[in-house]
C-alpha cells in the first residue's frame, strides 16, 4: 500500500486537503510527480532526490513516483517538498512514521534537507488551522502572532533530521534558533492620513449615511457637482471604519501577500481607489496565473471607485455578483479560483459630464442625449445593489463642522459591529449576512413586516429593496443599541429610500431611490 502524507494545497484563498501518496519499485533510478503538478512543483523531483542523497538512502535502480490527490486539481507553488519526501522516506524505511490524517505537512526543502519558507506559507497555514489539521510542521519561522489557535501545535523545524526525529519521538526539544518572519512588510501608518469627519463642514445628511453604511457594510453612491467633498467624505469614511480582528487582519494580509502587494499586517482596514481607467482583470482579478484584483484587496475595508461615470459599463457590472455574495470566482482554462471579496463600496459621480445637472449654481451646457448616456454607465441592478444613493450639493466655509471626531463615531460603530458578531455569531455585518439568518434575527414583528410591504407596493420598490430596508433598519436599531428593530429606526430606512437621487429616466424626470 502507497504511504500517505497530509498538506494543504491554495486555490485561491482556499485550502484544500492534499494527500500525497509515494510508490518505490525496481526501475532506473527516477523521481515522477503525477497528480496536475505544475512547473515548480515538478522541479521538487531533483530537490527530493538530493535530500534523500545527503539521508544515504540507496536509490539505485529504484522509480519513485508521487501521487498529489485529488488529481483532478491543479497544484501549484513548492510547499508540498516536505510531504512528498517525508512519503517516500515511507516507502523507504521499514520503520513507518507515524503519521496519520491529524498531521499536516507545509514546507519548501533546500538540496541538502532544509526546510525554507516559500510564498503562499501564511495562507496555507491559515487554511490549515480552518481545515482542521491537529498538528503542523513548518520551516522555522515565528508564527506566535497565530496564538488564537489554541488547540493546535504550529512545529517549526529546521531541517529534515530535526523532523524525523520529532515524528520518532527521538526528541522533544523544539527550534529554539532564530525564527524568520513570516510578515516580513513593515506596517504603513495610514491613519495619520485619513480626514478626520470632524474636519468637514456641512454635510450633515451624507454624514449620517456613511455612519450607518460603516456600521453595517452597506454600499452606498454619492452624486454632485465637482468639488461638493464627494472625495472627502470617501476619504474620511475609512477613518471610522472599526478596526479588524487578528485574524481579519491576517486574512487581508495574505491576500496581499499572494498578489504580491508590498503591504505589512494593519488592523486598520483596507482602503483601495482603483482609477477608473483600470481594467475589468486589475479590478475583479485574474490573469494567466489568477490573482486577487482590487475588489478583494478592498476585502473587509473600503473600496471607492471615484469618477464612477468614467469607467466602463462592461467593468462596473462584473461587480453584481461580488457585491452579493462577498466572493469571487475567477474561471480560466487550466484553473478555477476563489478570493474573498467581501468590500464595502463608497462610488462617487457628477450627474453629468459637465458636472453640474442640477445644480443650483451653475447651469448645465450637457444636452439630454449626454445626460441619460452619461447617467446610464450605471445600471440598473448596480444601482439596486446600492443602499444608499445621496444628491450632495456644495458647502461653504460658513458650513459649522461637527464636535464629533472620527475617534468617536467609529468607537460607536465598534459597538454596533460587537452586537452583529453575538447575533451572528461570527464575523458577518448587516449588509452581508444572509437574508434567511437576517430573517431569523432581526426582531421584525408582524407589523413591521406589513409596513415594509405596503410601502414597498406603494413605491413598486423590488425585492431586493425590501430586504435592504430591514438591513438598514437593523444597523440603525444597532446603532441605538437595541436587540430589536424600533419603529424609528424602520421609519428611518424608509426615509433614506424615499430621499431624490439627483438621477434621471430617459423620459428627463428625476427619481428617487428603487
Amino acid at each position: 500500500m502507497a504511504s500517505t502524507v497530509w498538506s494543504v494545497g491554495l486555490q485561491g484563498l482556499k485550502g484544500e486537503r492534499i494527500r500525497v501518496e509515494a510508490d518505490i519499485r525496481d526501475d532506473k533510478e527516477q523521481c515522477v510527480i503525477i497528480g496536475l503538478p505544475d512547473v515548480s512543483i515538478k522541479e521538487s523531483k531533483e530537490r527530493i532526490l538530493s535530500c534523500l542523497h545527503h539521508l544515504a538512502y540507496d536509490l539505485s535502480m529504484k522509480k519513485i513516483t508521487i501521487h498529489l490527490s485529488p488529481a483532478d486539481i491543479r497544484k501549484s507553488g513548492t510547499g508540498f517538498d516536505g510531504a512528498m519526501l517525508l512519503a517516500a522516506i515511507q516507502e523507504l524505511t521499514d520503520q513507518p512514521l507515524p503519521l496519520d490524517d491529524s498531521i499536516c505537512v507545509i514546507t519548501s526543502l533546500s538540496l541538502h534537507g532544509e526546510l525554507v519558507p516559500f510564498h503562499g506559507l501564511l495562507p496555507a497555514i491559515q487554511q490549515a488551522l480552518t481545515l482542521g489539521f491537529k498538528r503542523i510542521y513548518l520551516p522555522p519561522v515565528d508564527v506566535s502572532f497565530l496564538n488564537y489557535a489554541k488547540d493546535v501545535e504550529l512545529i517549526p523545524l529546521p531541517n529534515v533530521e530535526a523532523l524525523l526525529n520529532h515524528l520518532r519521538g527521538q526528541s522533544t526539544l523544539l527550534f529554539d534558533g532564530l525564527l524568520a518572519p513570516v510578515i516580513t512588510e513593515q506596517a504603513t501608518f495610514q491613519e495619520q492620513y485619513e480626514t478626520d469627519f470632524s474636519a468637514i463642514r456641512g454635510q450633515q445628511q451624507a454624514k449620517r449615511a456613511l455612519e450607518i453604511a460603516a456600521a453595517g457594510g452597506h454600499h452606498t453612491l454619492l452624486i454632485g457637482p465637482p468639488g461638493c467633498g464627494k472625495s472627502m467624505l470617501a476619504g474620511a469614511f475609512s477613518s471610522i471604519m472599526p478596526d479588524l480582528a487578528q485574524e481579519e487582519a491576517l486574512e487581508v494580509y495574505s491576500l496581499y501577500h499572494l498578489a504580491r502587494e508590498k503591504q505589512g499586517i494593519t488592523l486598520r482596514p483596507p482602503y483601495r481607489q482603483p482609477h477608473h481607467s483600470a481594467s475589468a482583470i486589475s479590478l475583479i482579478g485574474g490573469g494567466t496565473y489568477p490573482k486577487p484584483g482590487e475588489i478583494s484587496l478592498a476585502h473587509r475595508g473600503l473600496l471607492f471607485l471615484d469618477e464612477l461615470g468614467e469607467f466602463s459599463r462592461k467593468t462596473l457590472d462584473m461587480l453584481r455578483q461580488p457585491m452579493e455574495s462577498g466572493e469571487v470566482t475567477i474561471s480560466r482554462v487550466k484553473q478555477t479560483v476563489s478570493y474573498p471579496a467581501s468590500f464595502t463600496l463608497i462610488a462617487a459621480t457628477n450627474p453629468c459630464p459637465c458636472g453640474y445637472y442640477g445644480s443650483r449654481e451653475r447651469y448645465c451646457t450637457c444636452t439630454q442625449k449626454q445626460i441619460t448616456h452619461y447617467q446610464l454607465k450605471v445600471s440598473g441592478p448596480i444601482l439596486d445593489r446600492l443602499d444608499f444613493v445621496l444628491s450632495l450639493e456644495s458647502s461653504g466655509l460658513k458650513e459649522q463642522t461637527t464636535a464629533e471626531s472620527s475617534l468617536d463615531i467609529r468607537k460607536r460603530l465598534e459597538k454596533a459591529r460587537e452586537l452583529q458578531r453575538i447575533r451572528y455569531g461570527r464575523n458577518v455585518l448587516n449588509g452581508t449576512v444572509s437574508f434567511q439568518l437576517l430573517e431569523q434575527t432581526a426582531g421584525l414583528t408582524s407589523d413591521q413586516l406589513n409596513l415594509i410591504g405596503d410601502i414597498c407596493f406603494e413605491h413598486k420598490w423590488s425585492n431586493r429593496t425590501q430586504v435592504k430596508l430591514i438591513r438598514i433598519a437593523r444597523t440603525i436599531a444597532d446603532l441605538q443599541g437595541s436587540t430589536g428593530i424600533t419603529a424609528s429606526a424602520l421609519q428611518e430606512a424608509i426615509e433614506w429610500k424615499r430621499l431624490p437621487t439627483g438621477l434621471q429616466l430617459v423620459g428627463g424626470d428625476s427619481v428617487g431611490q428603487t
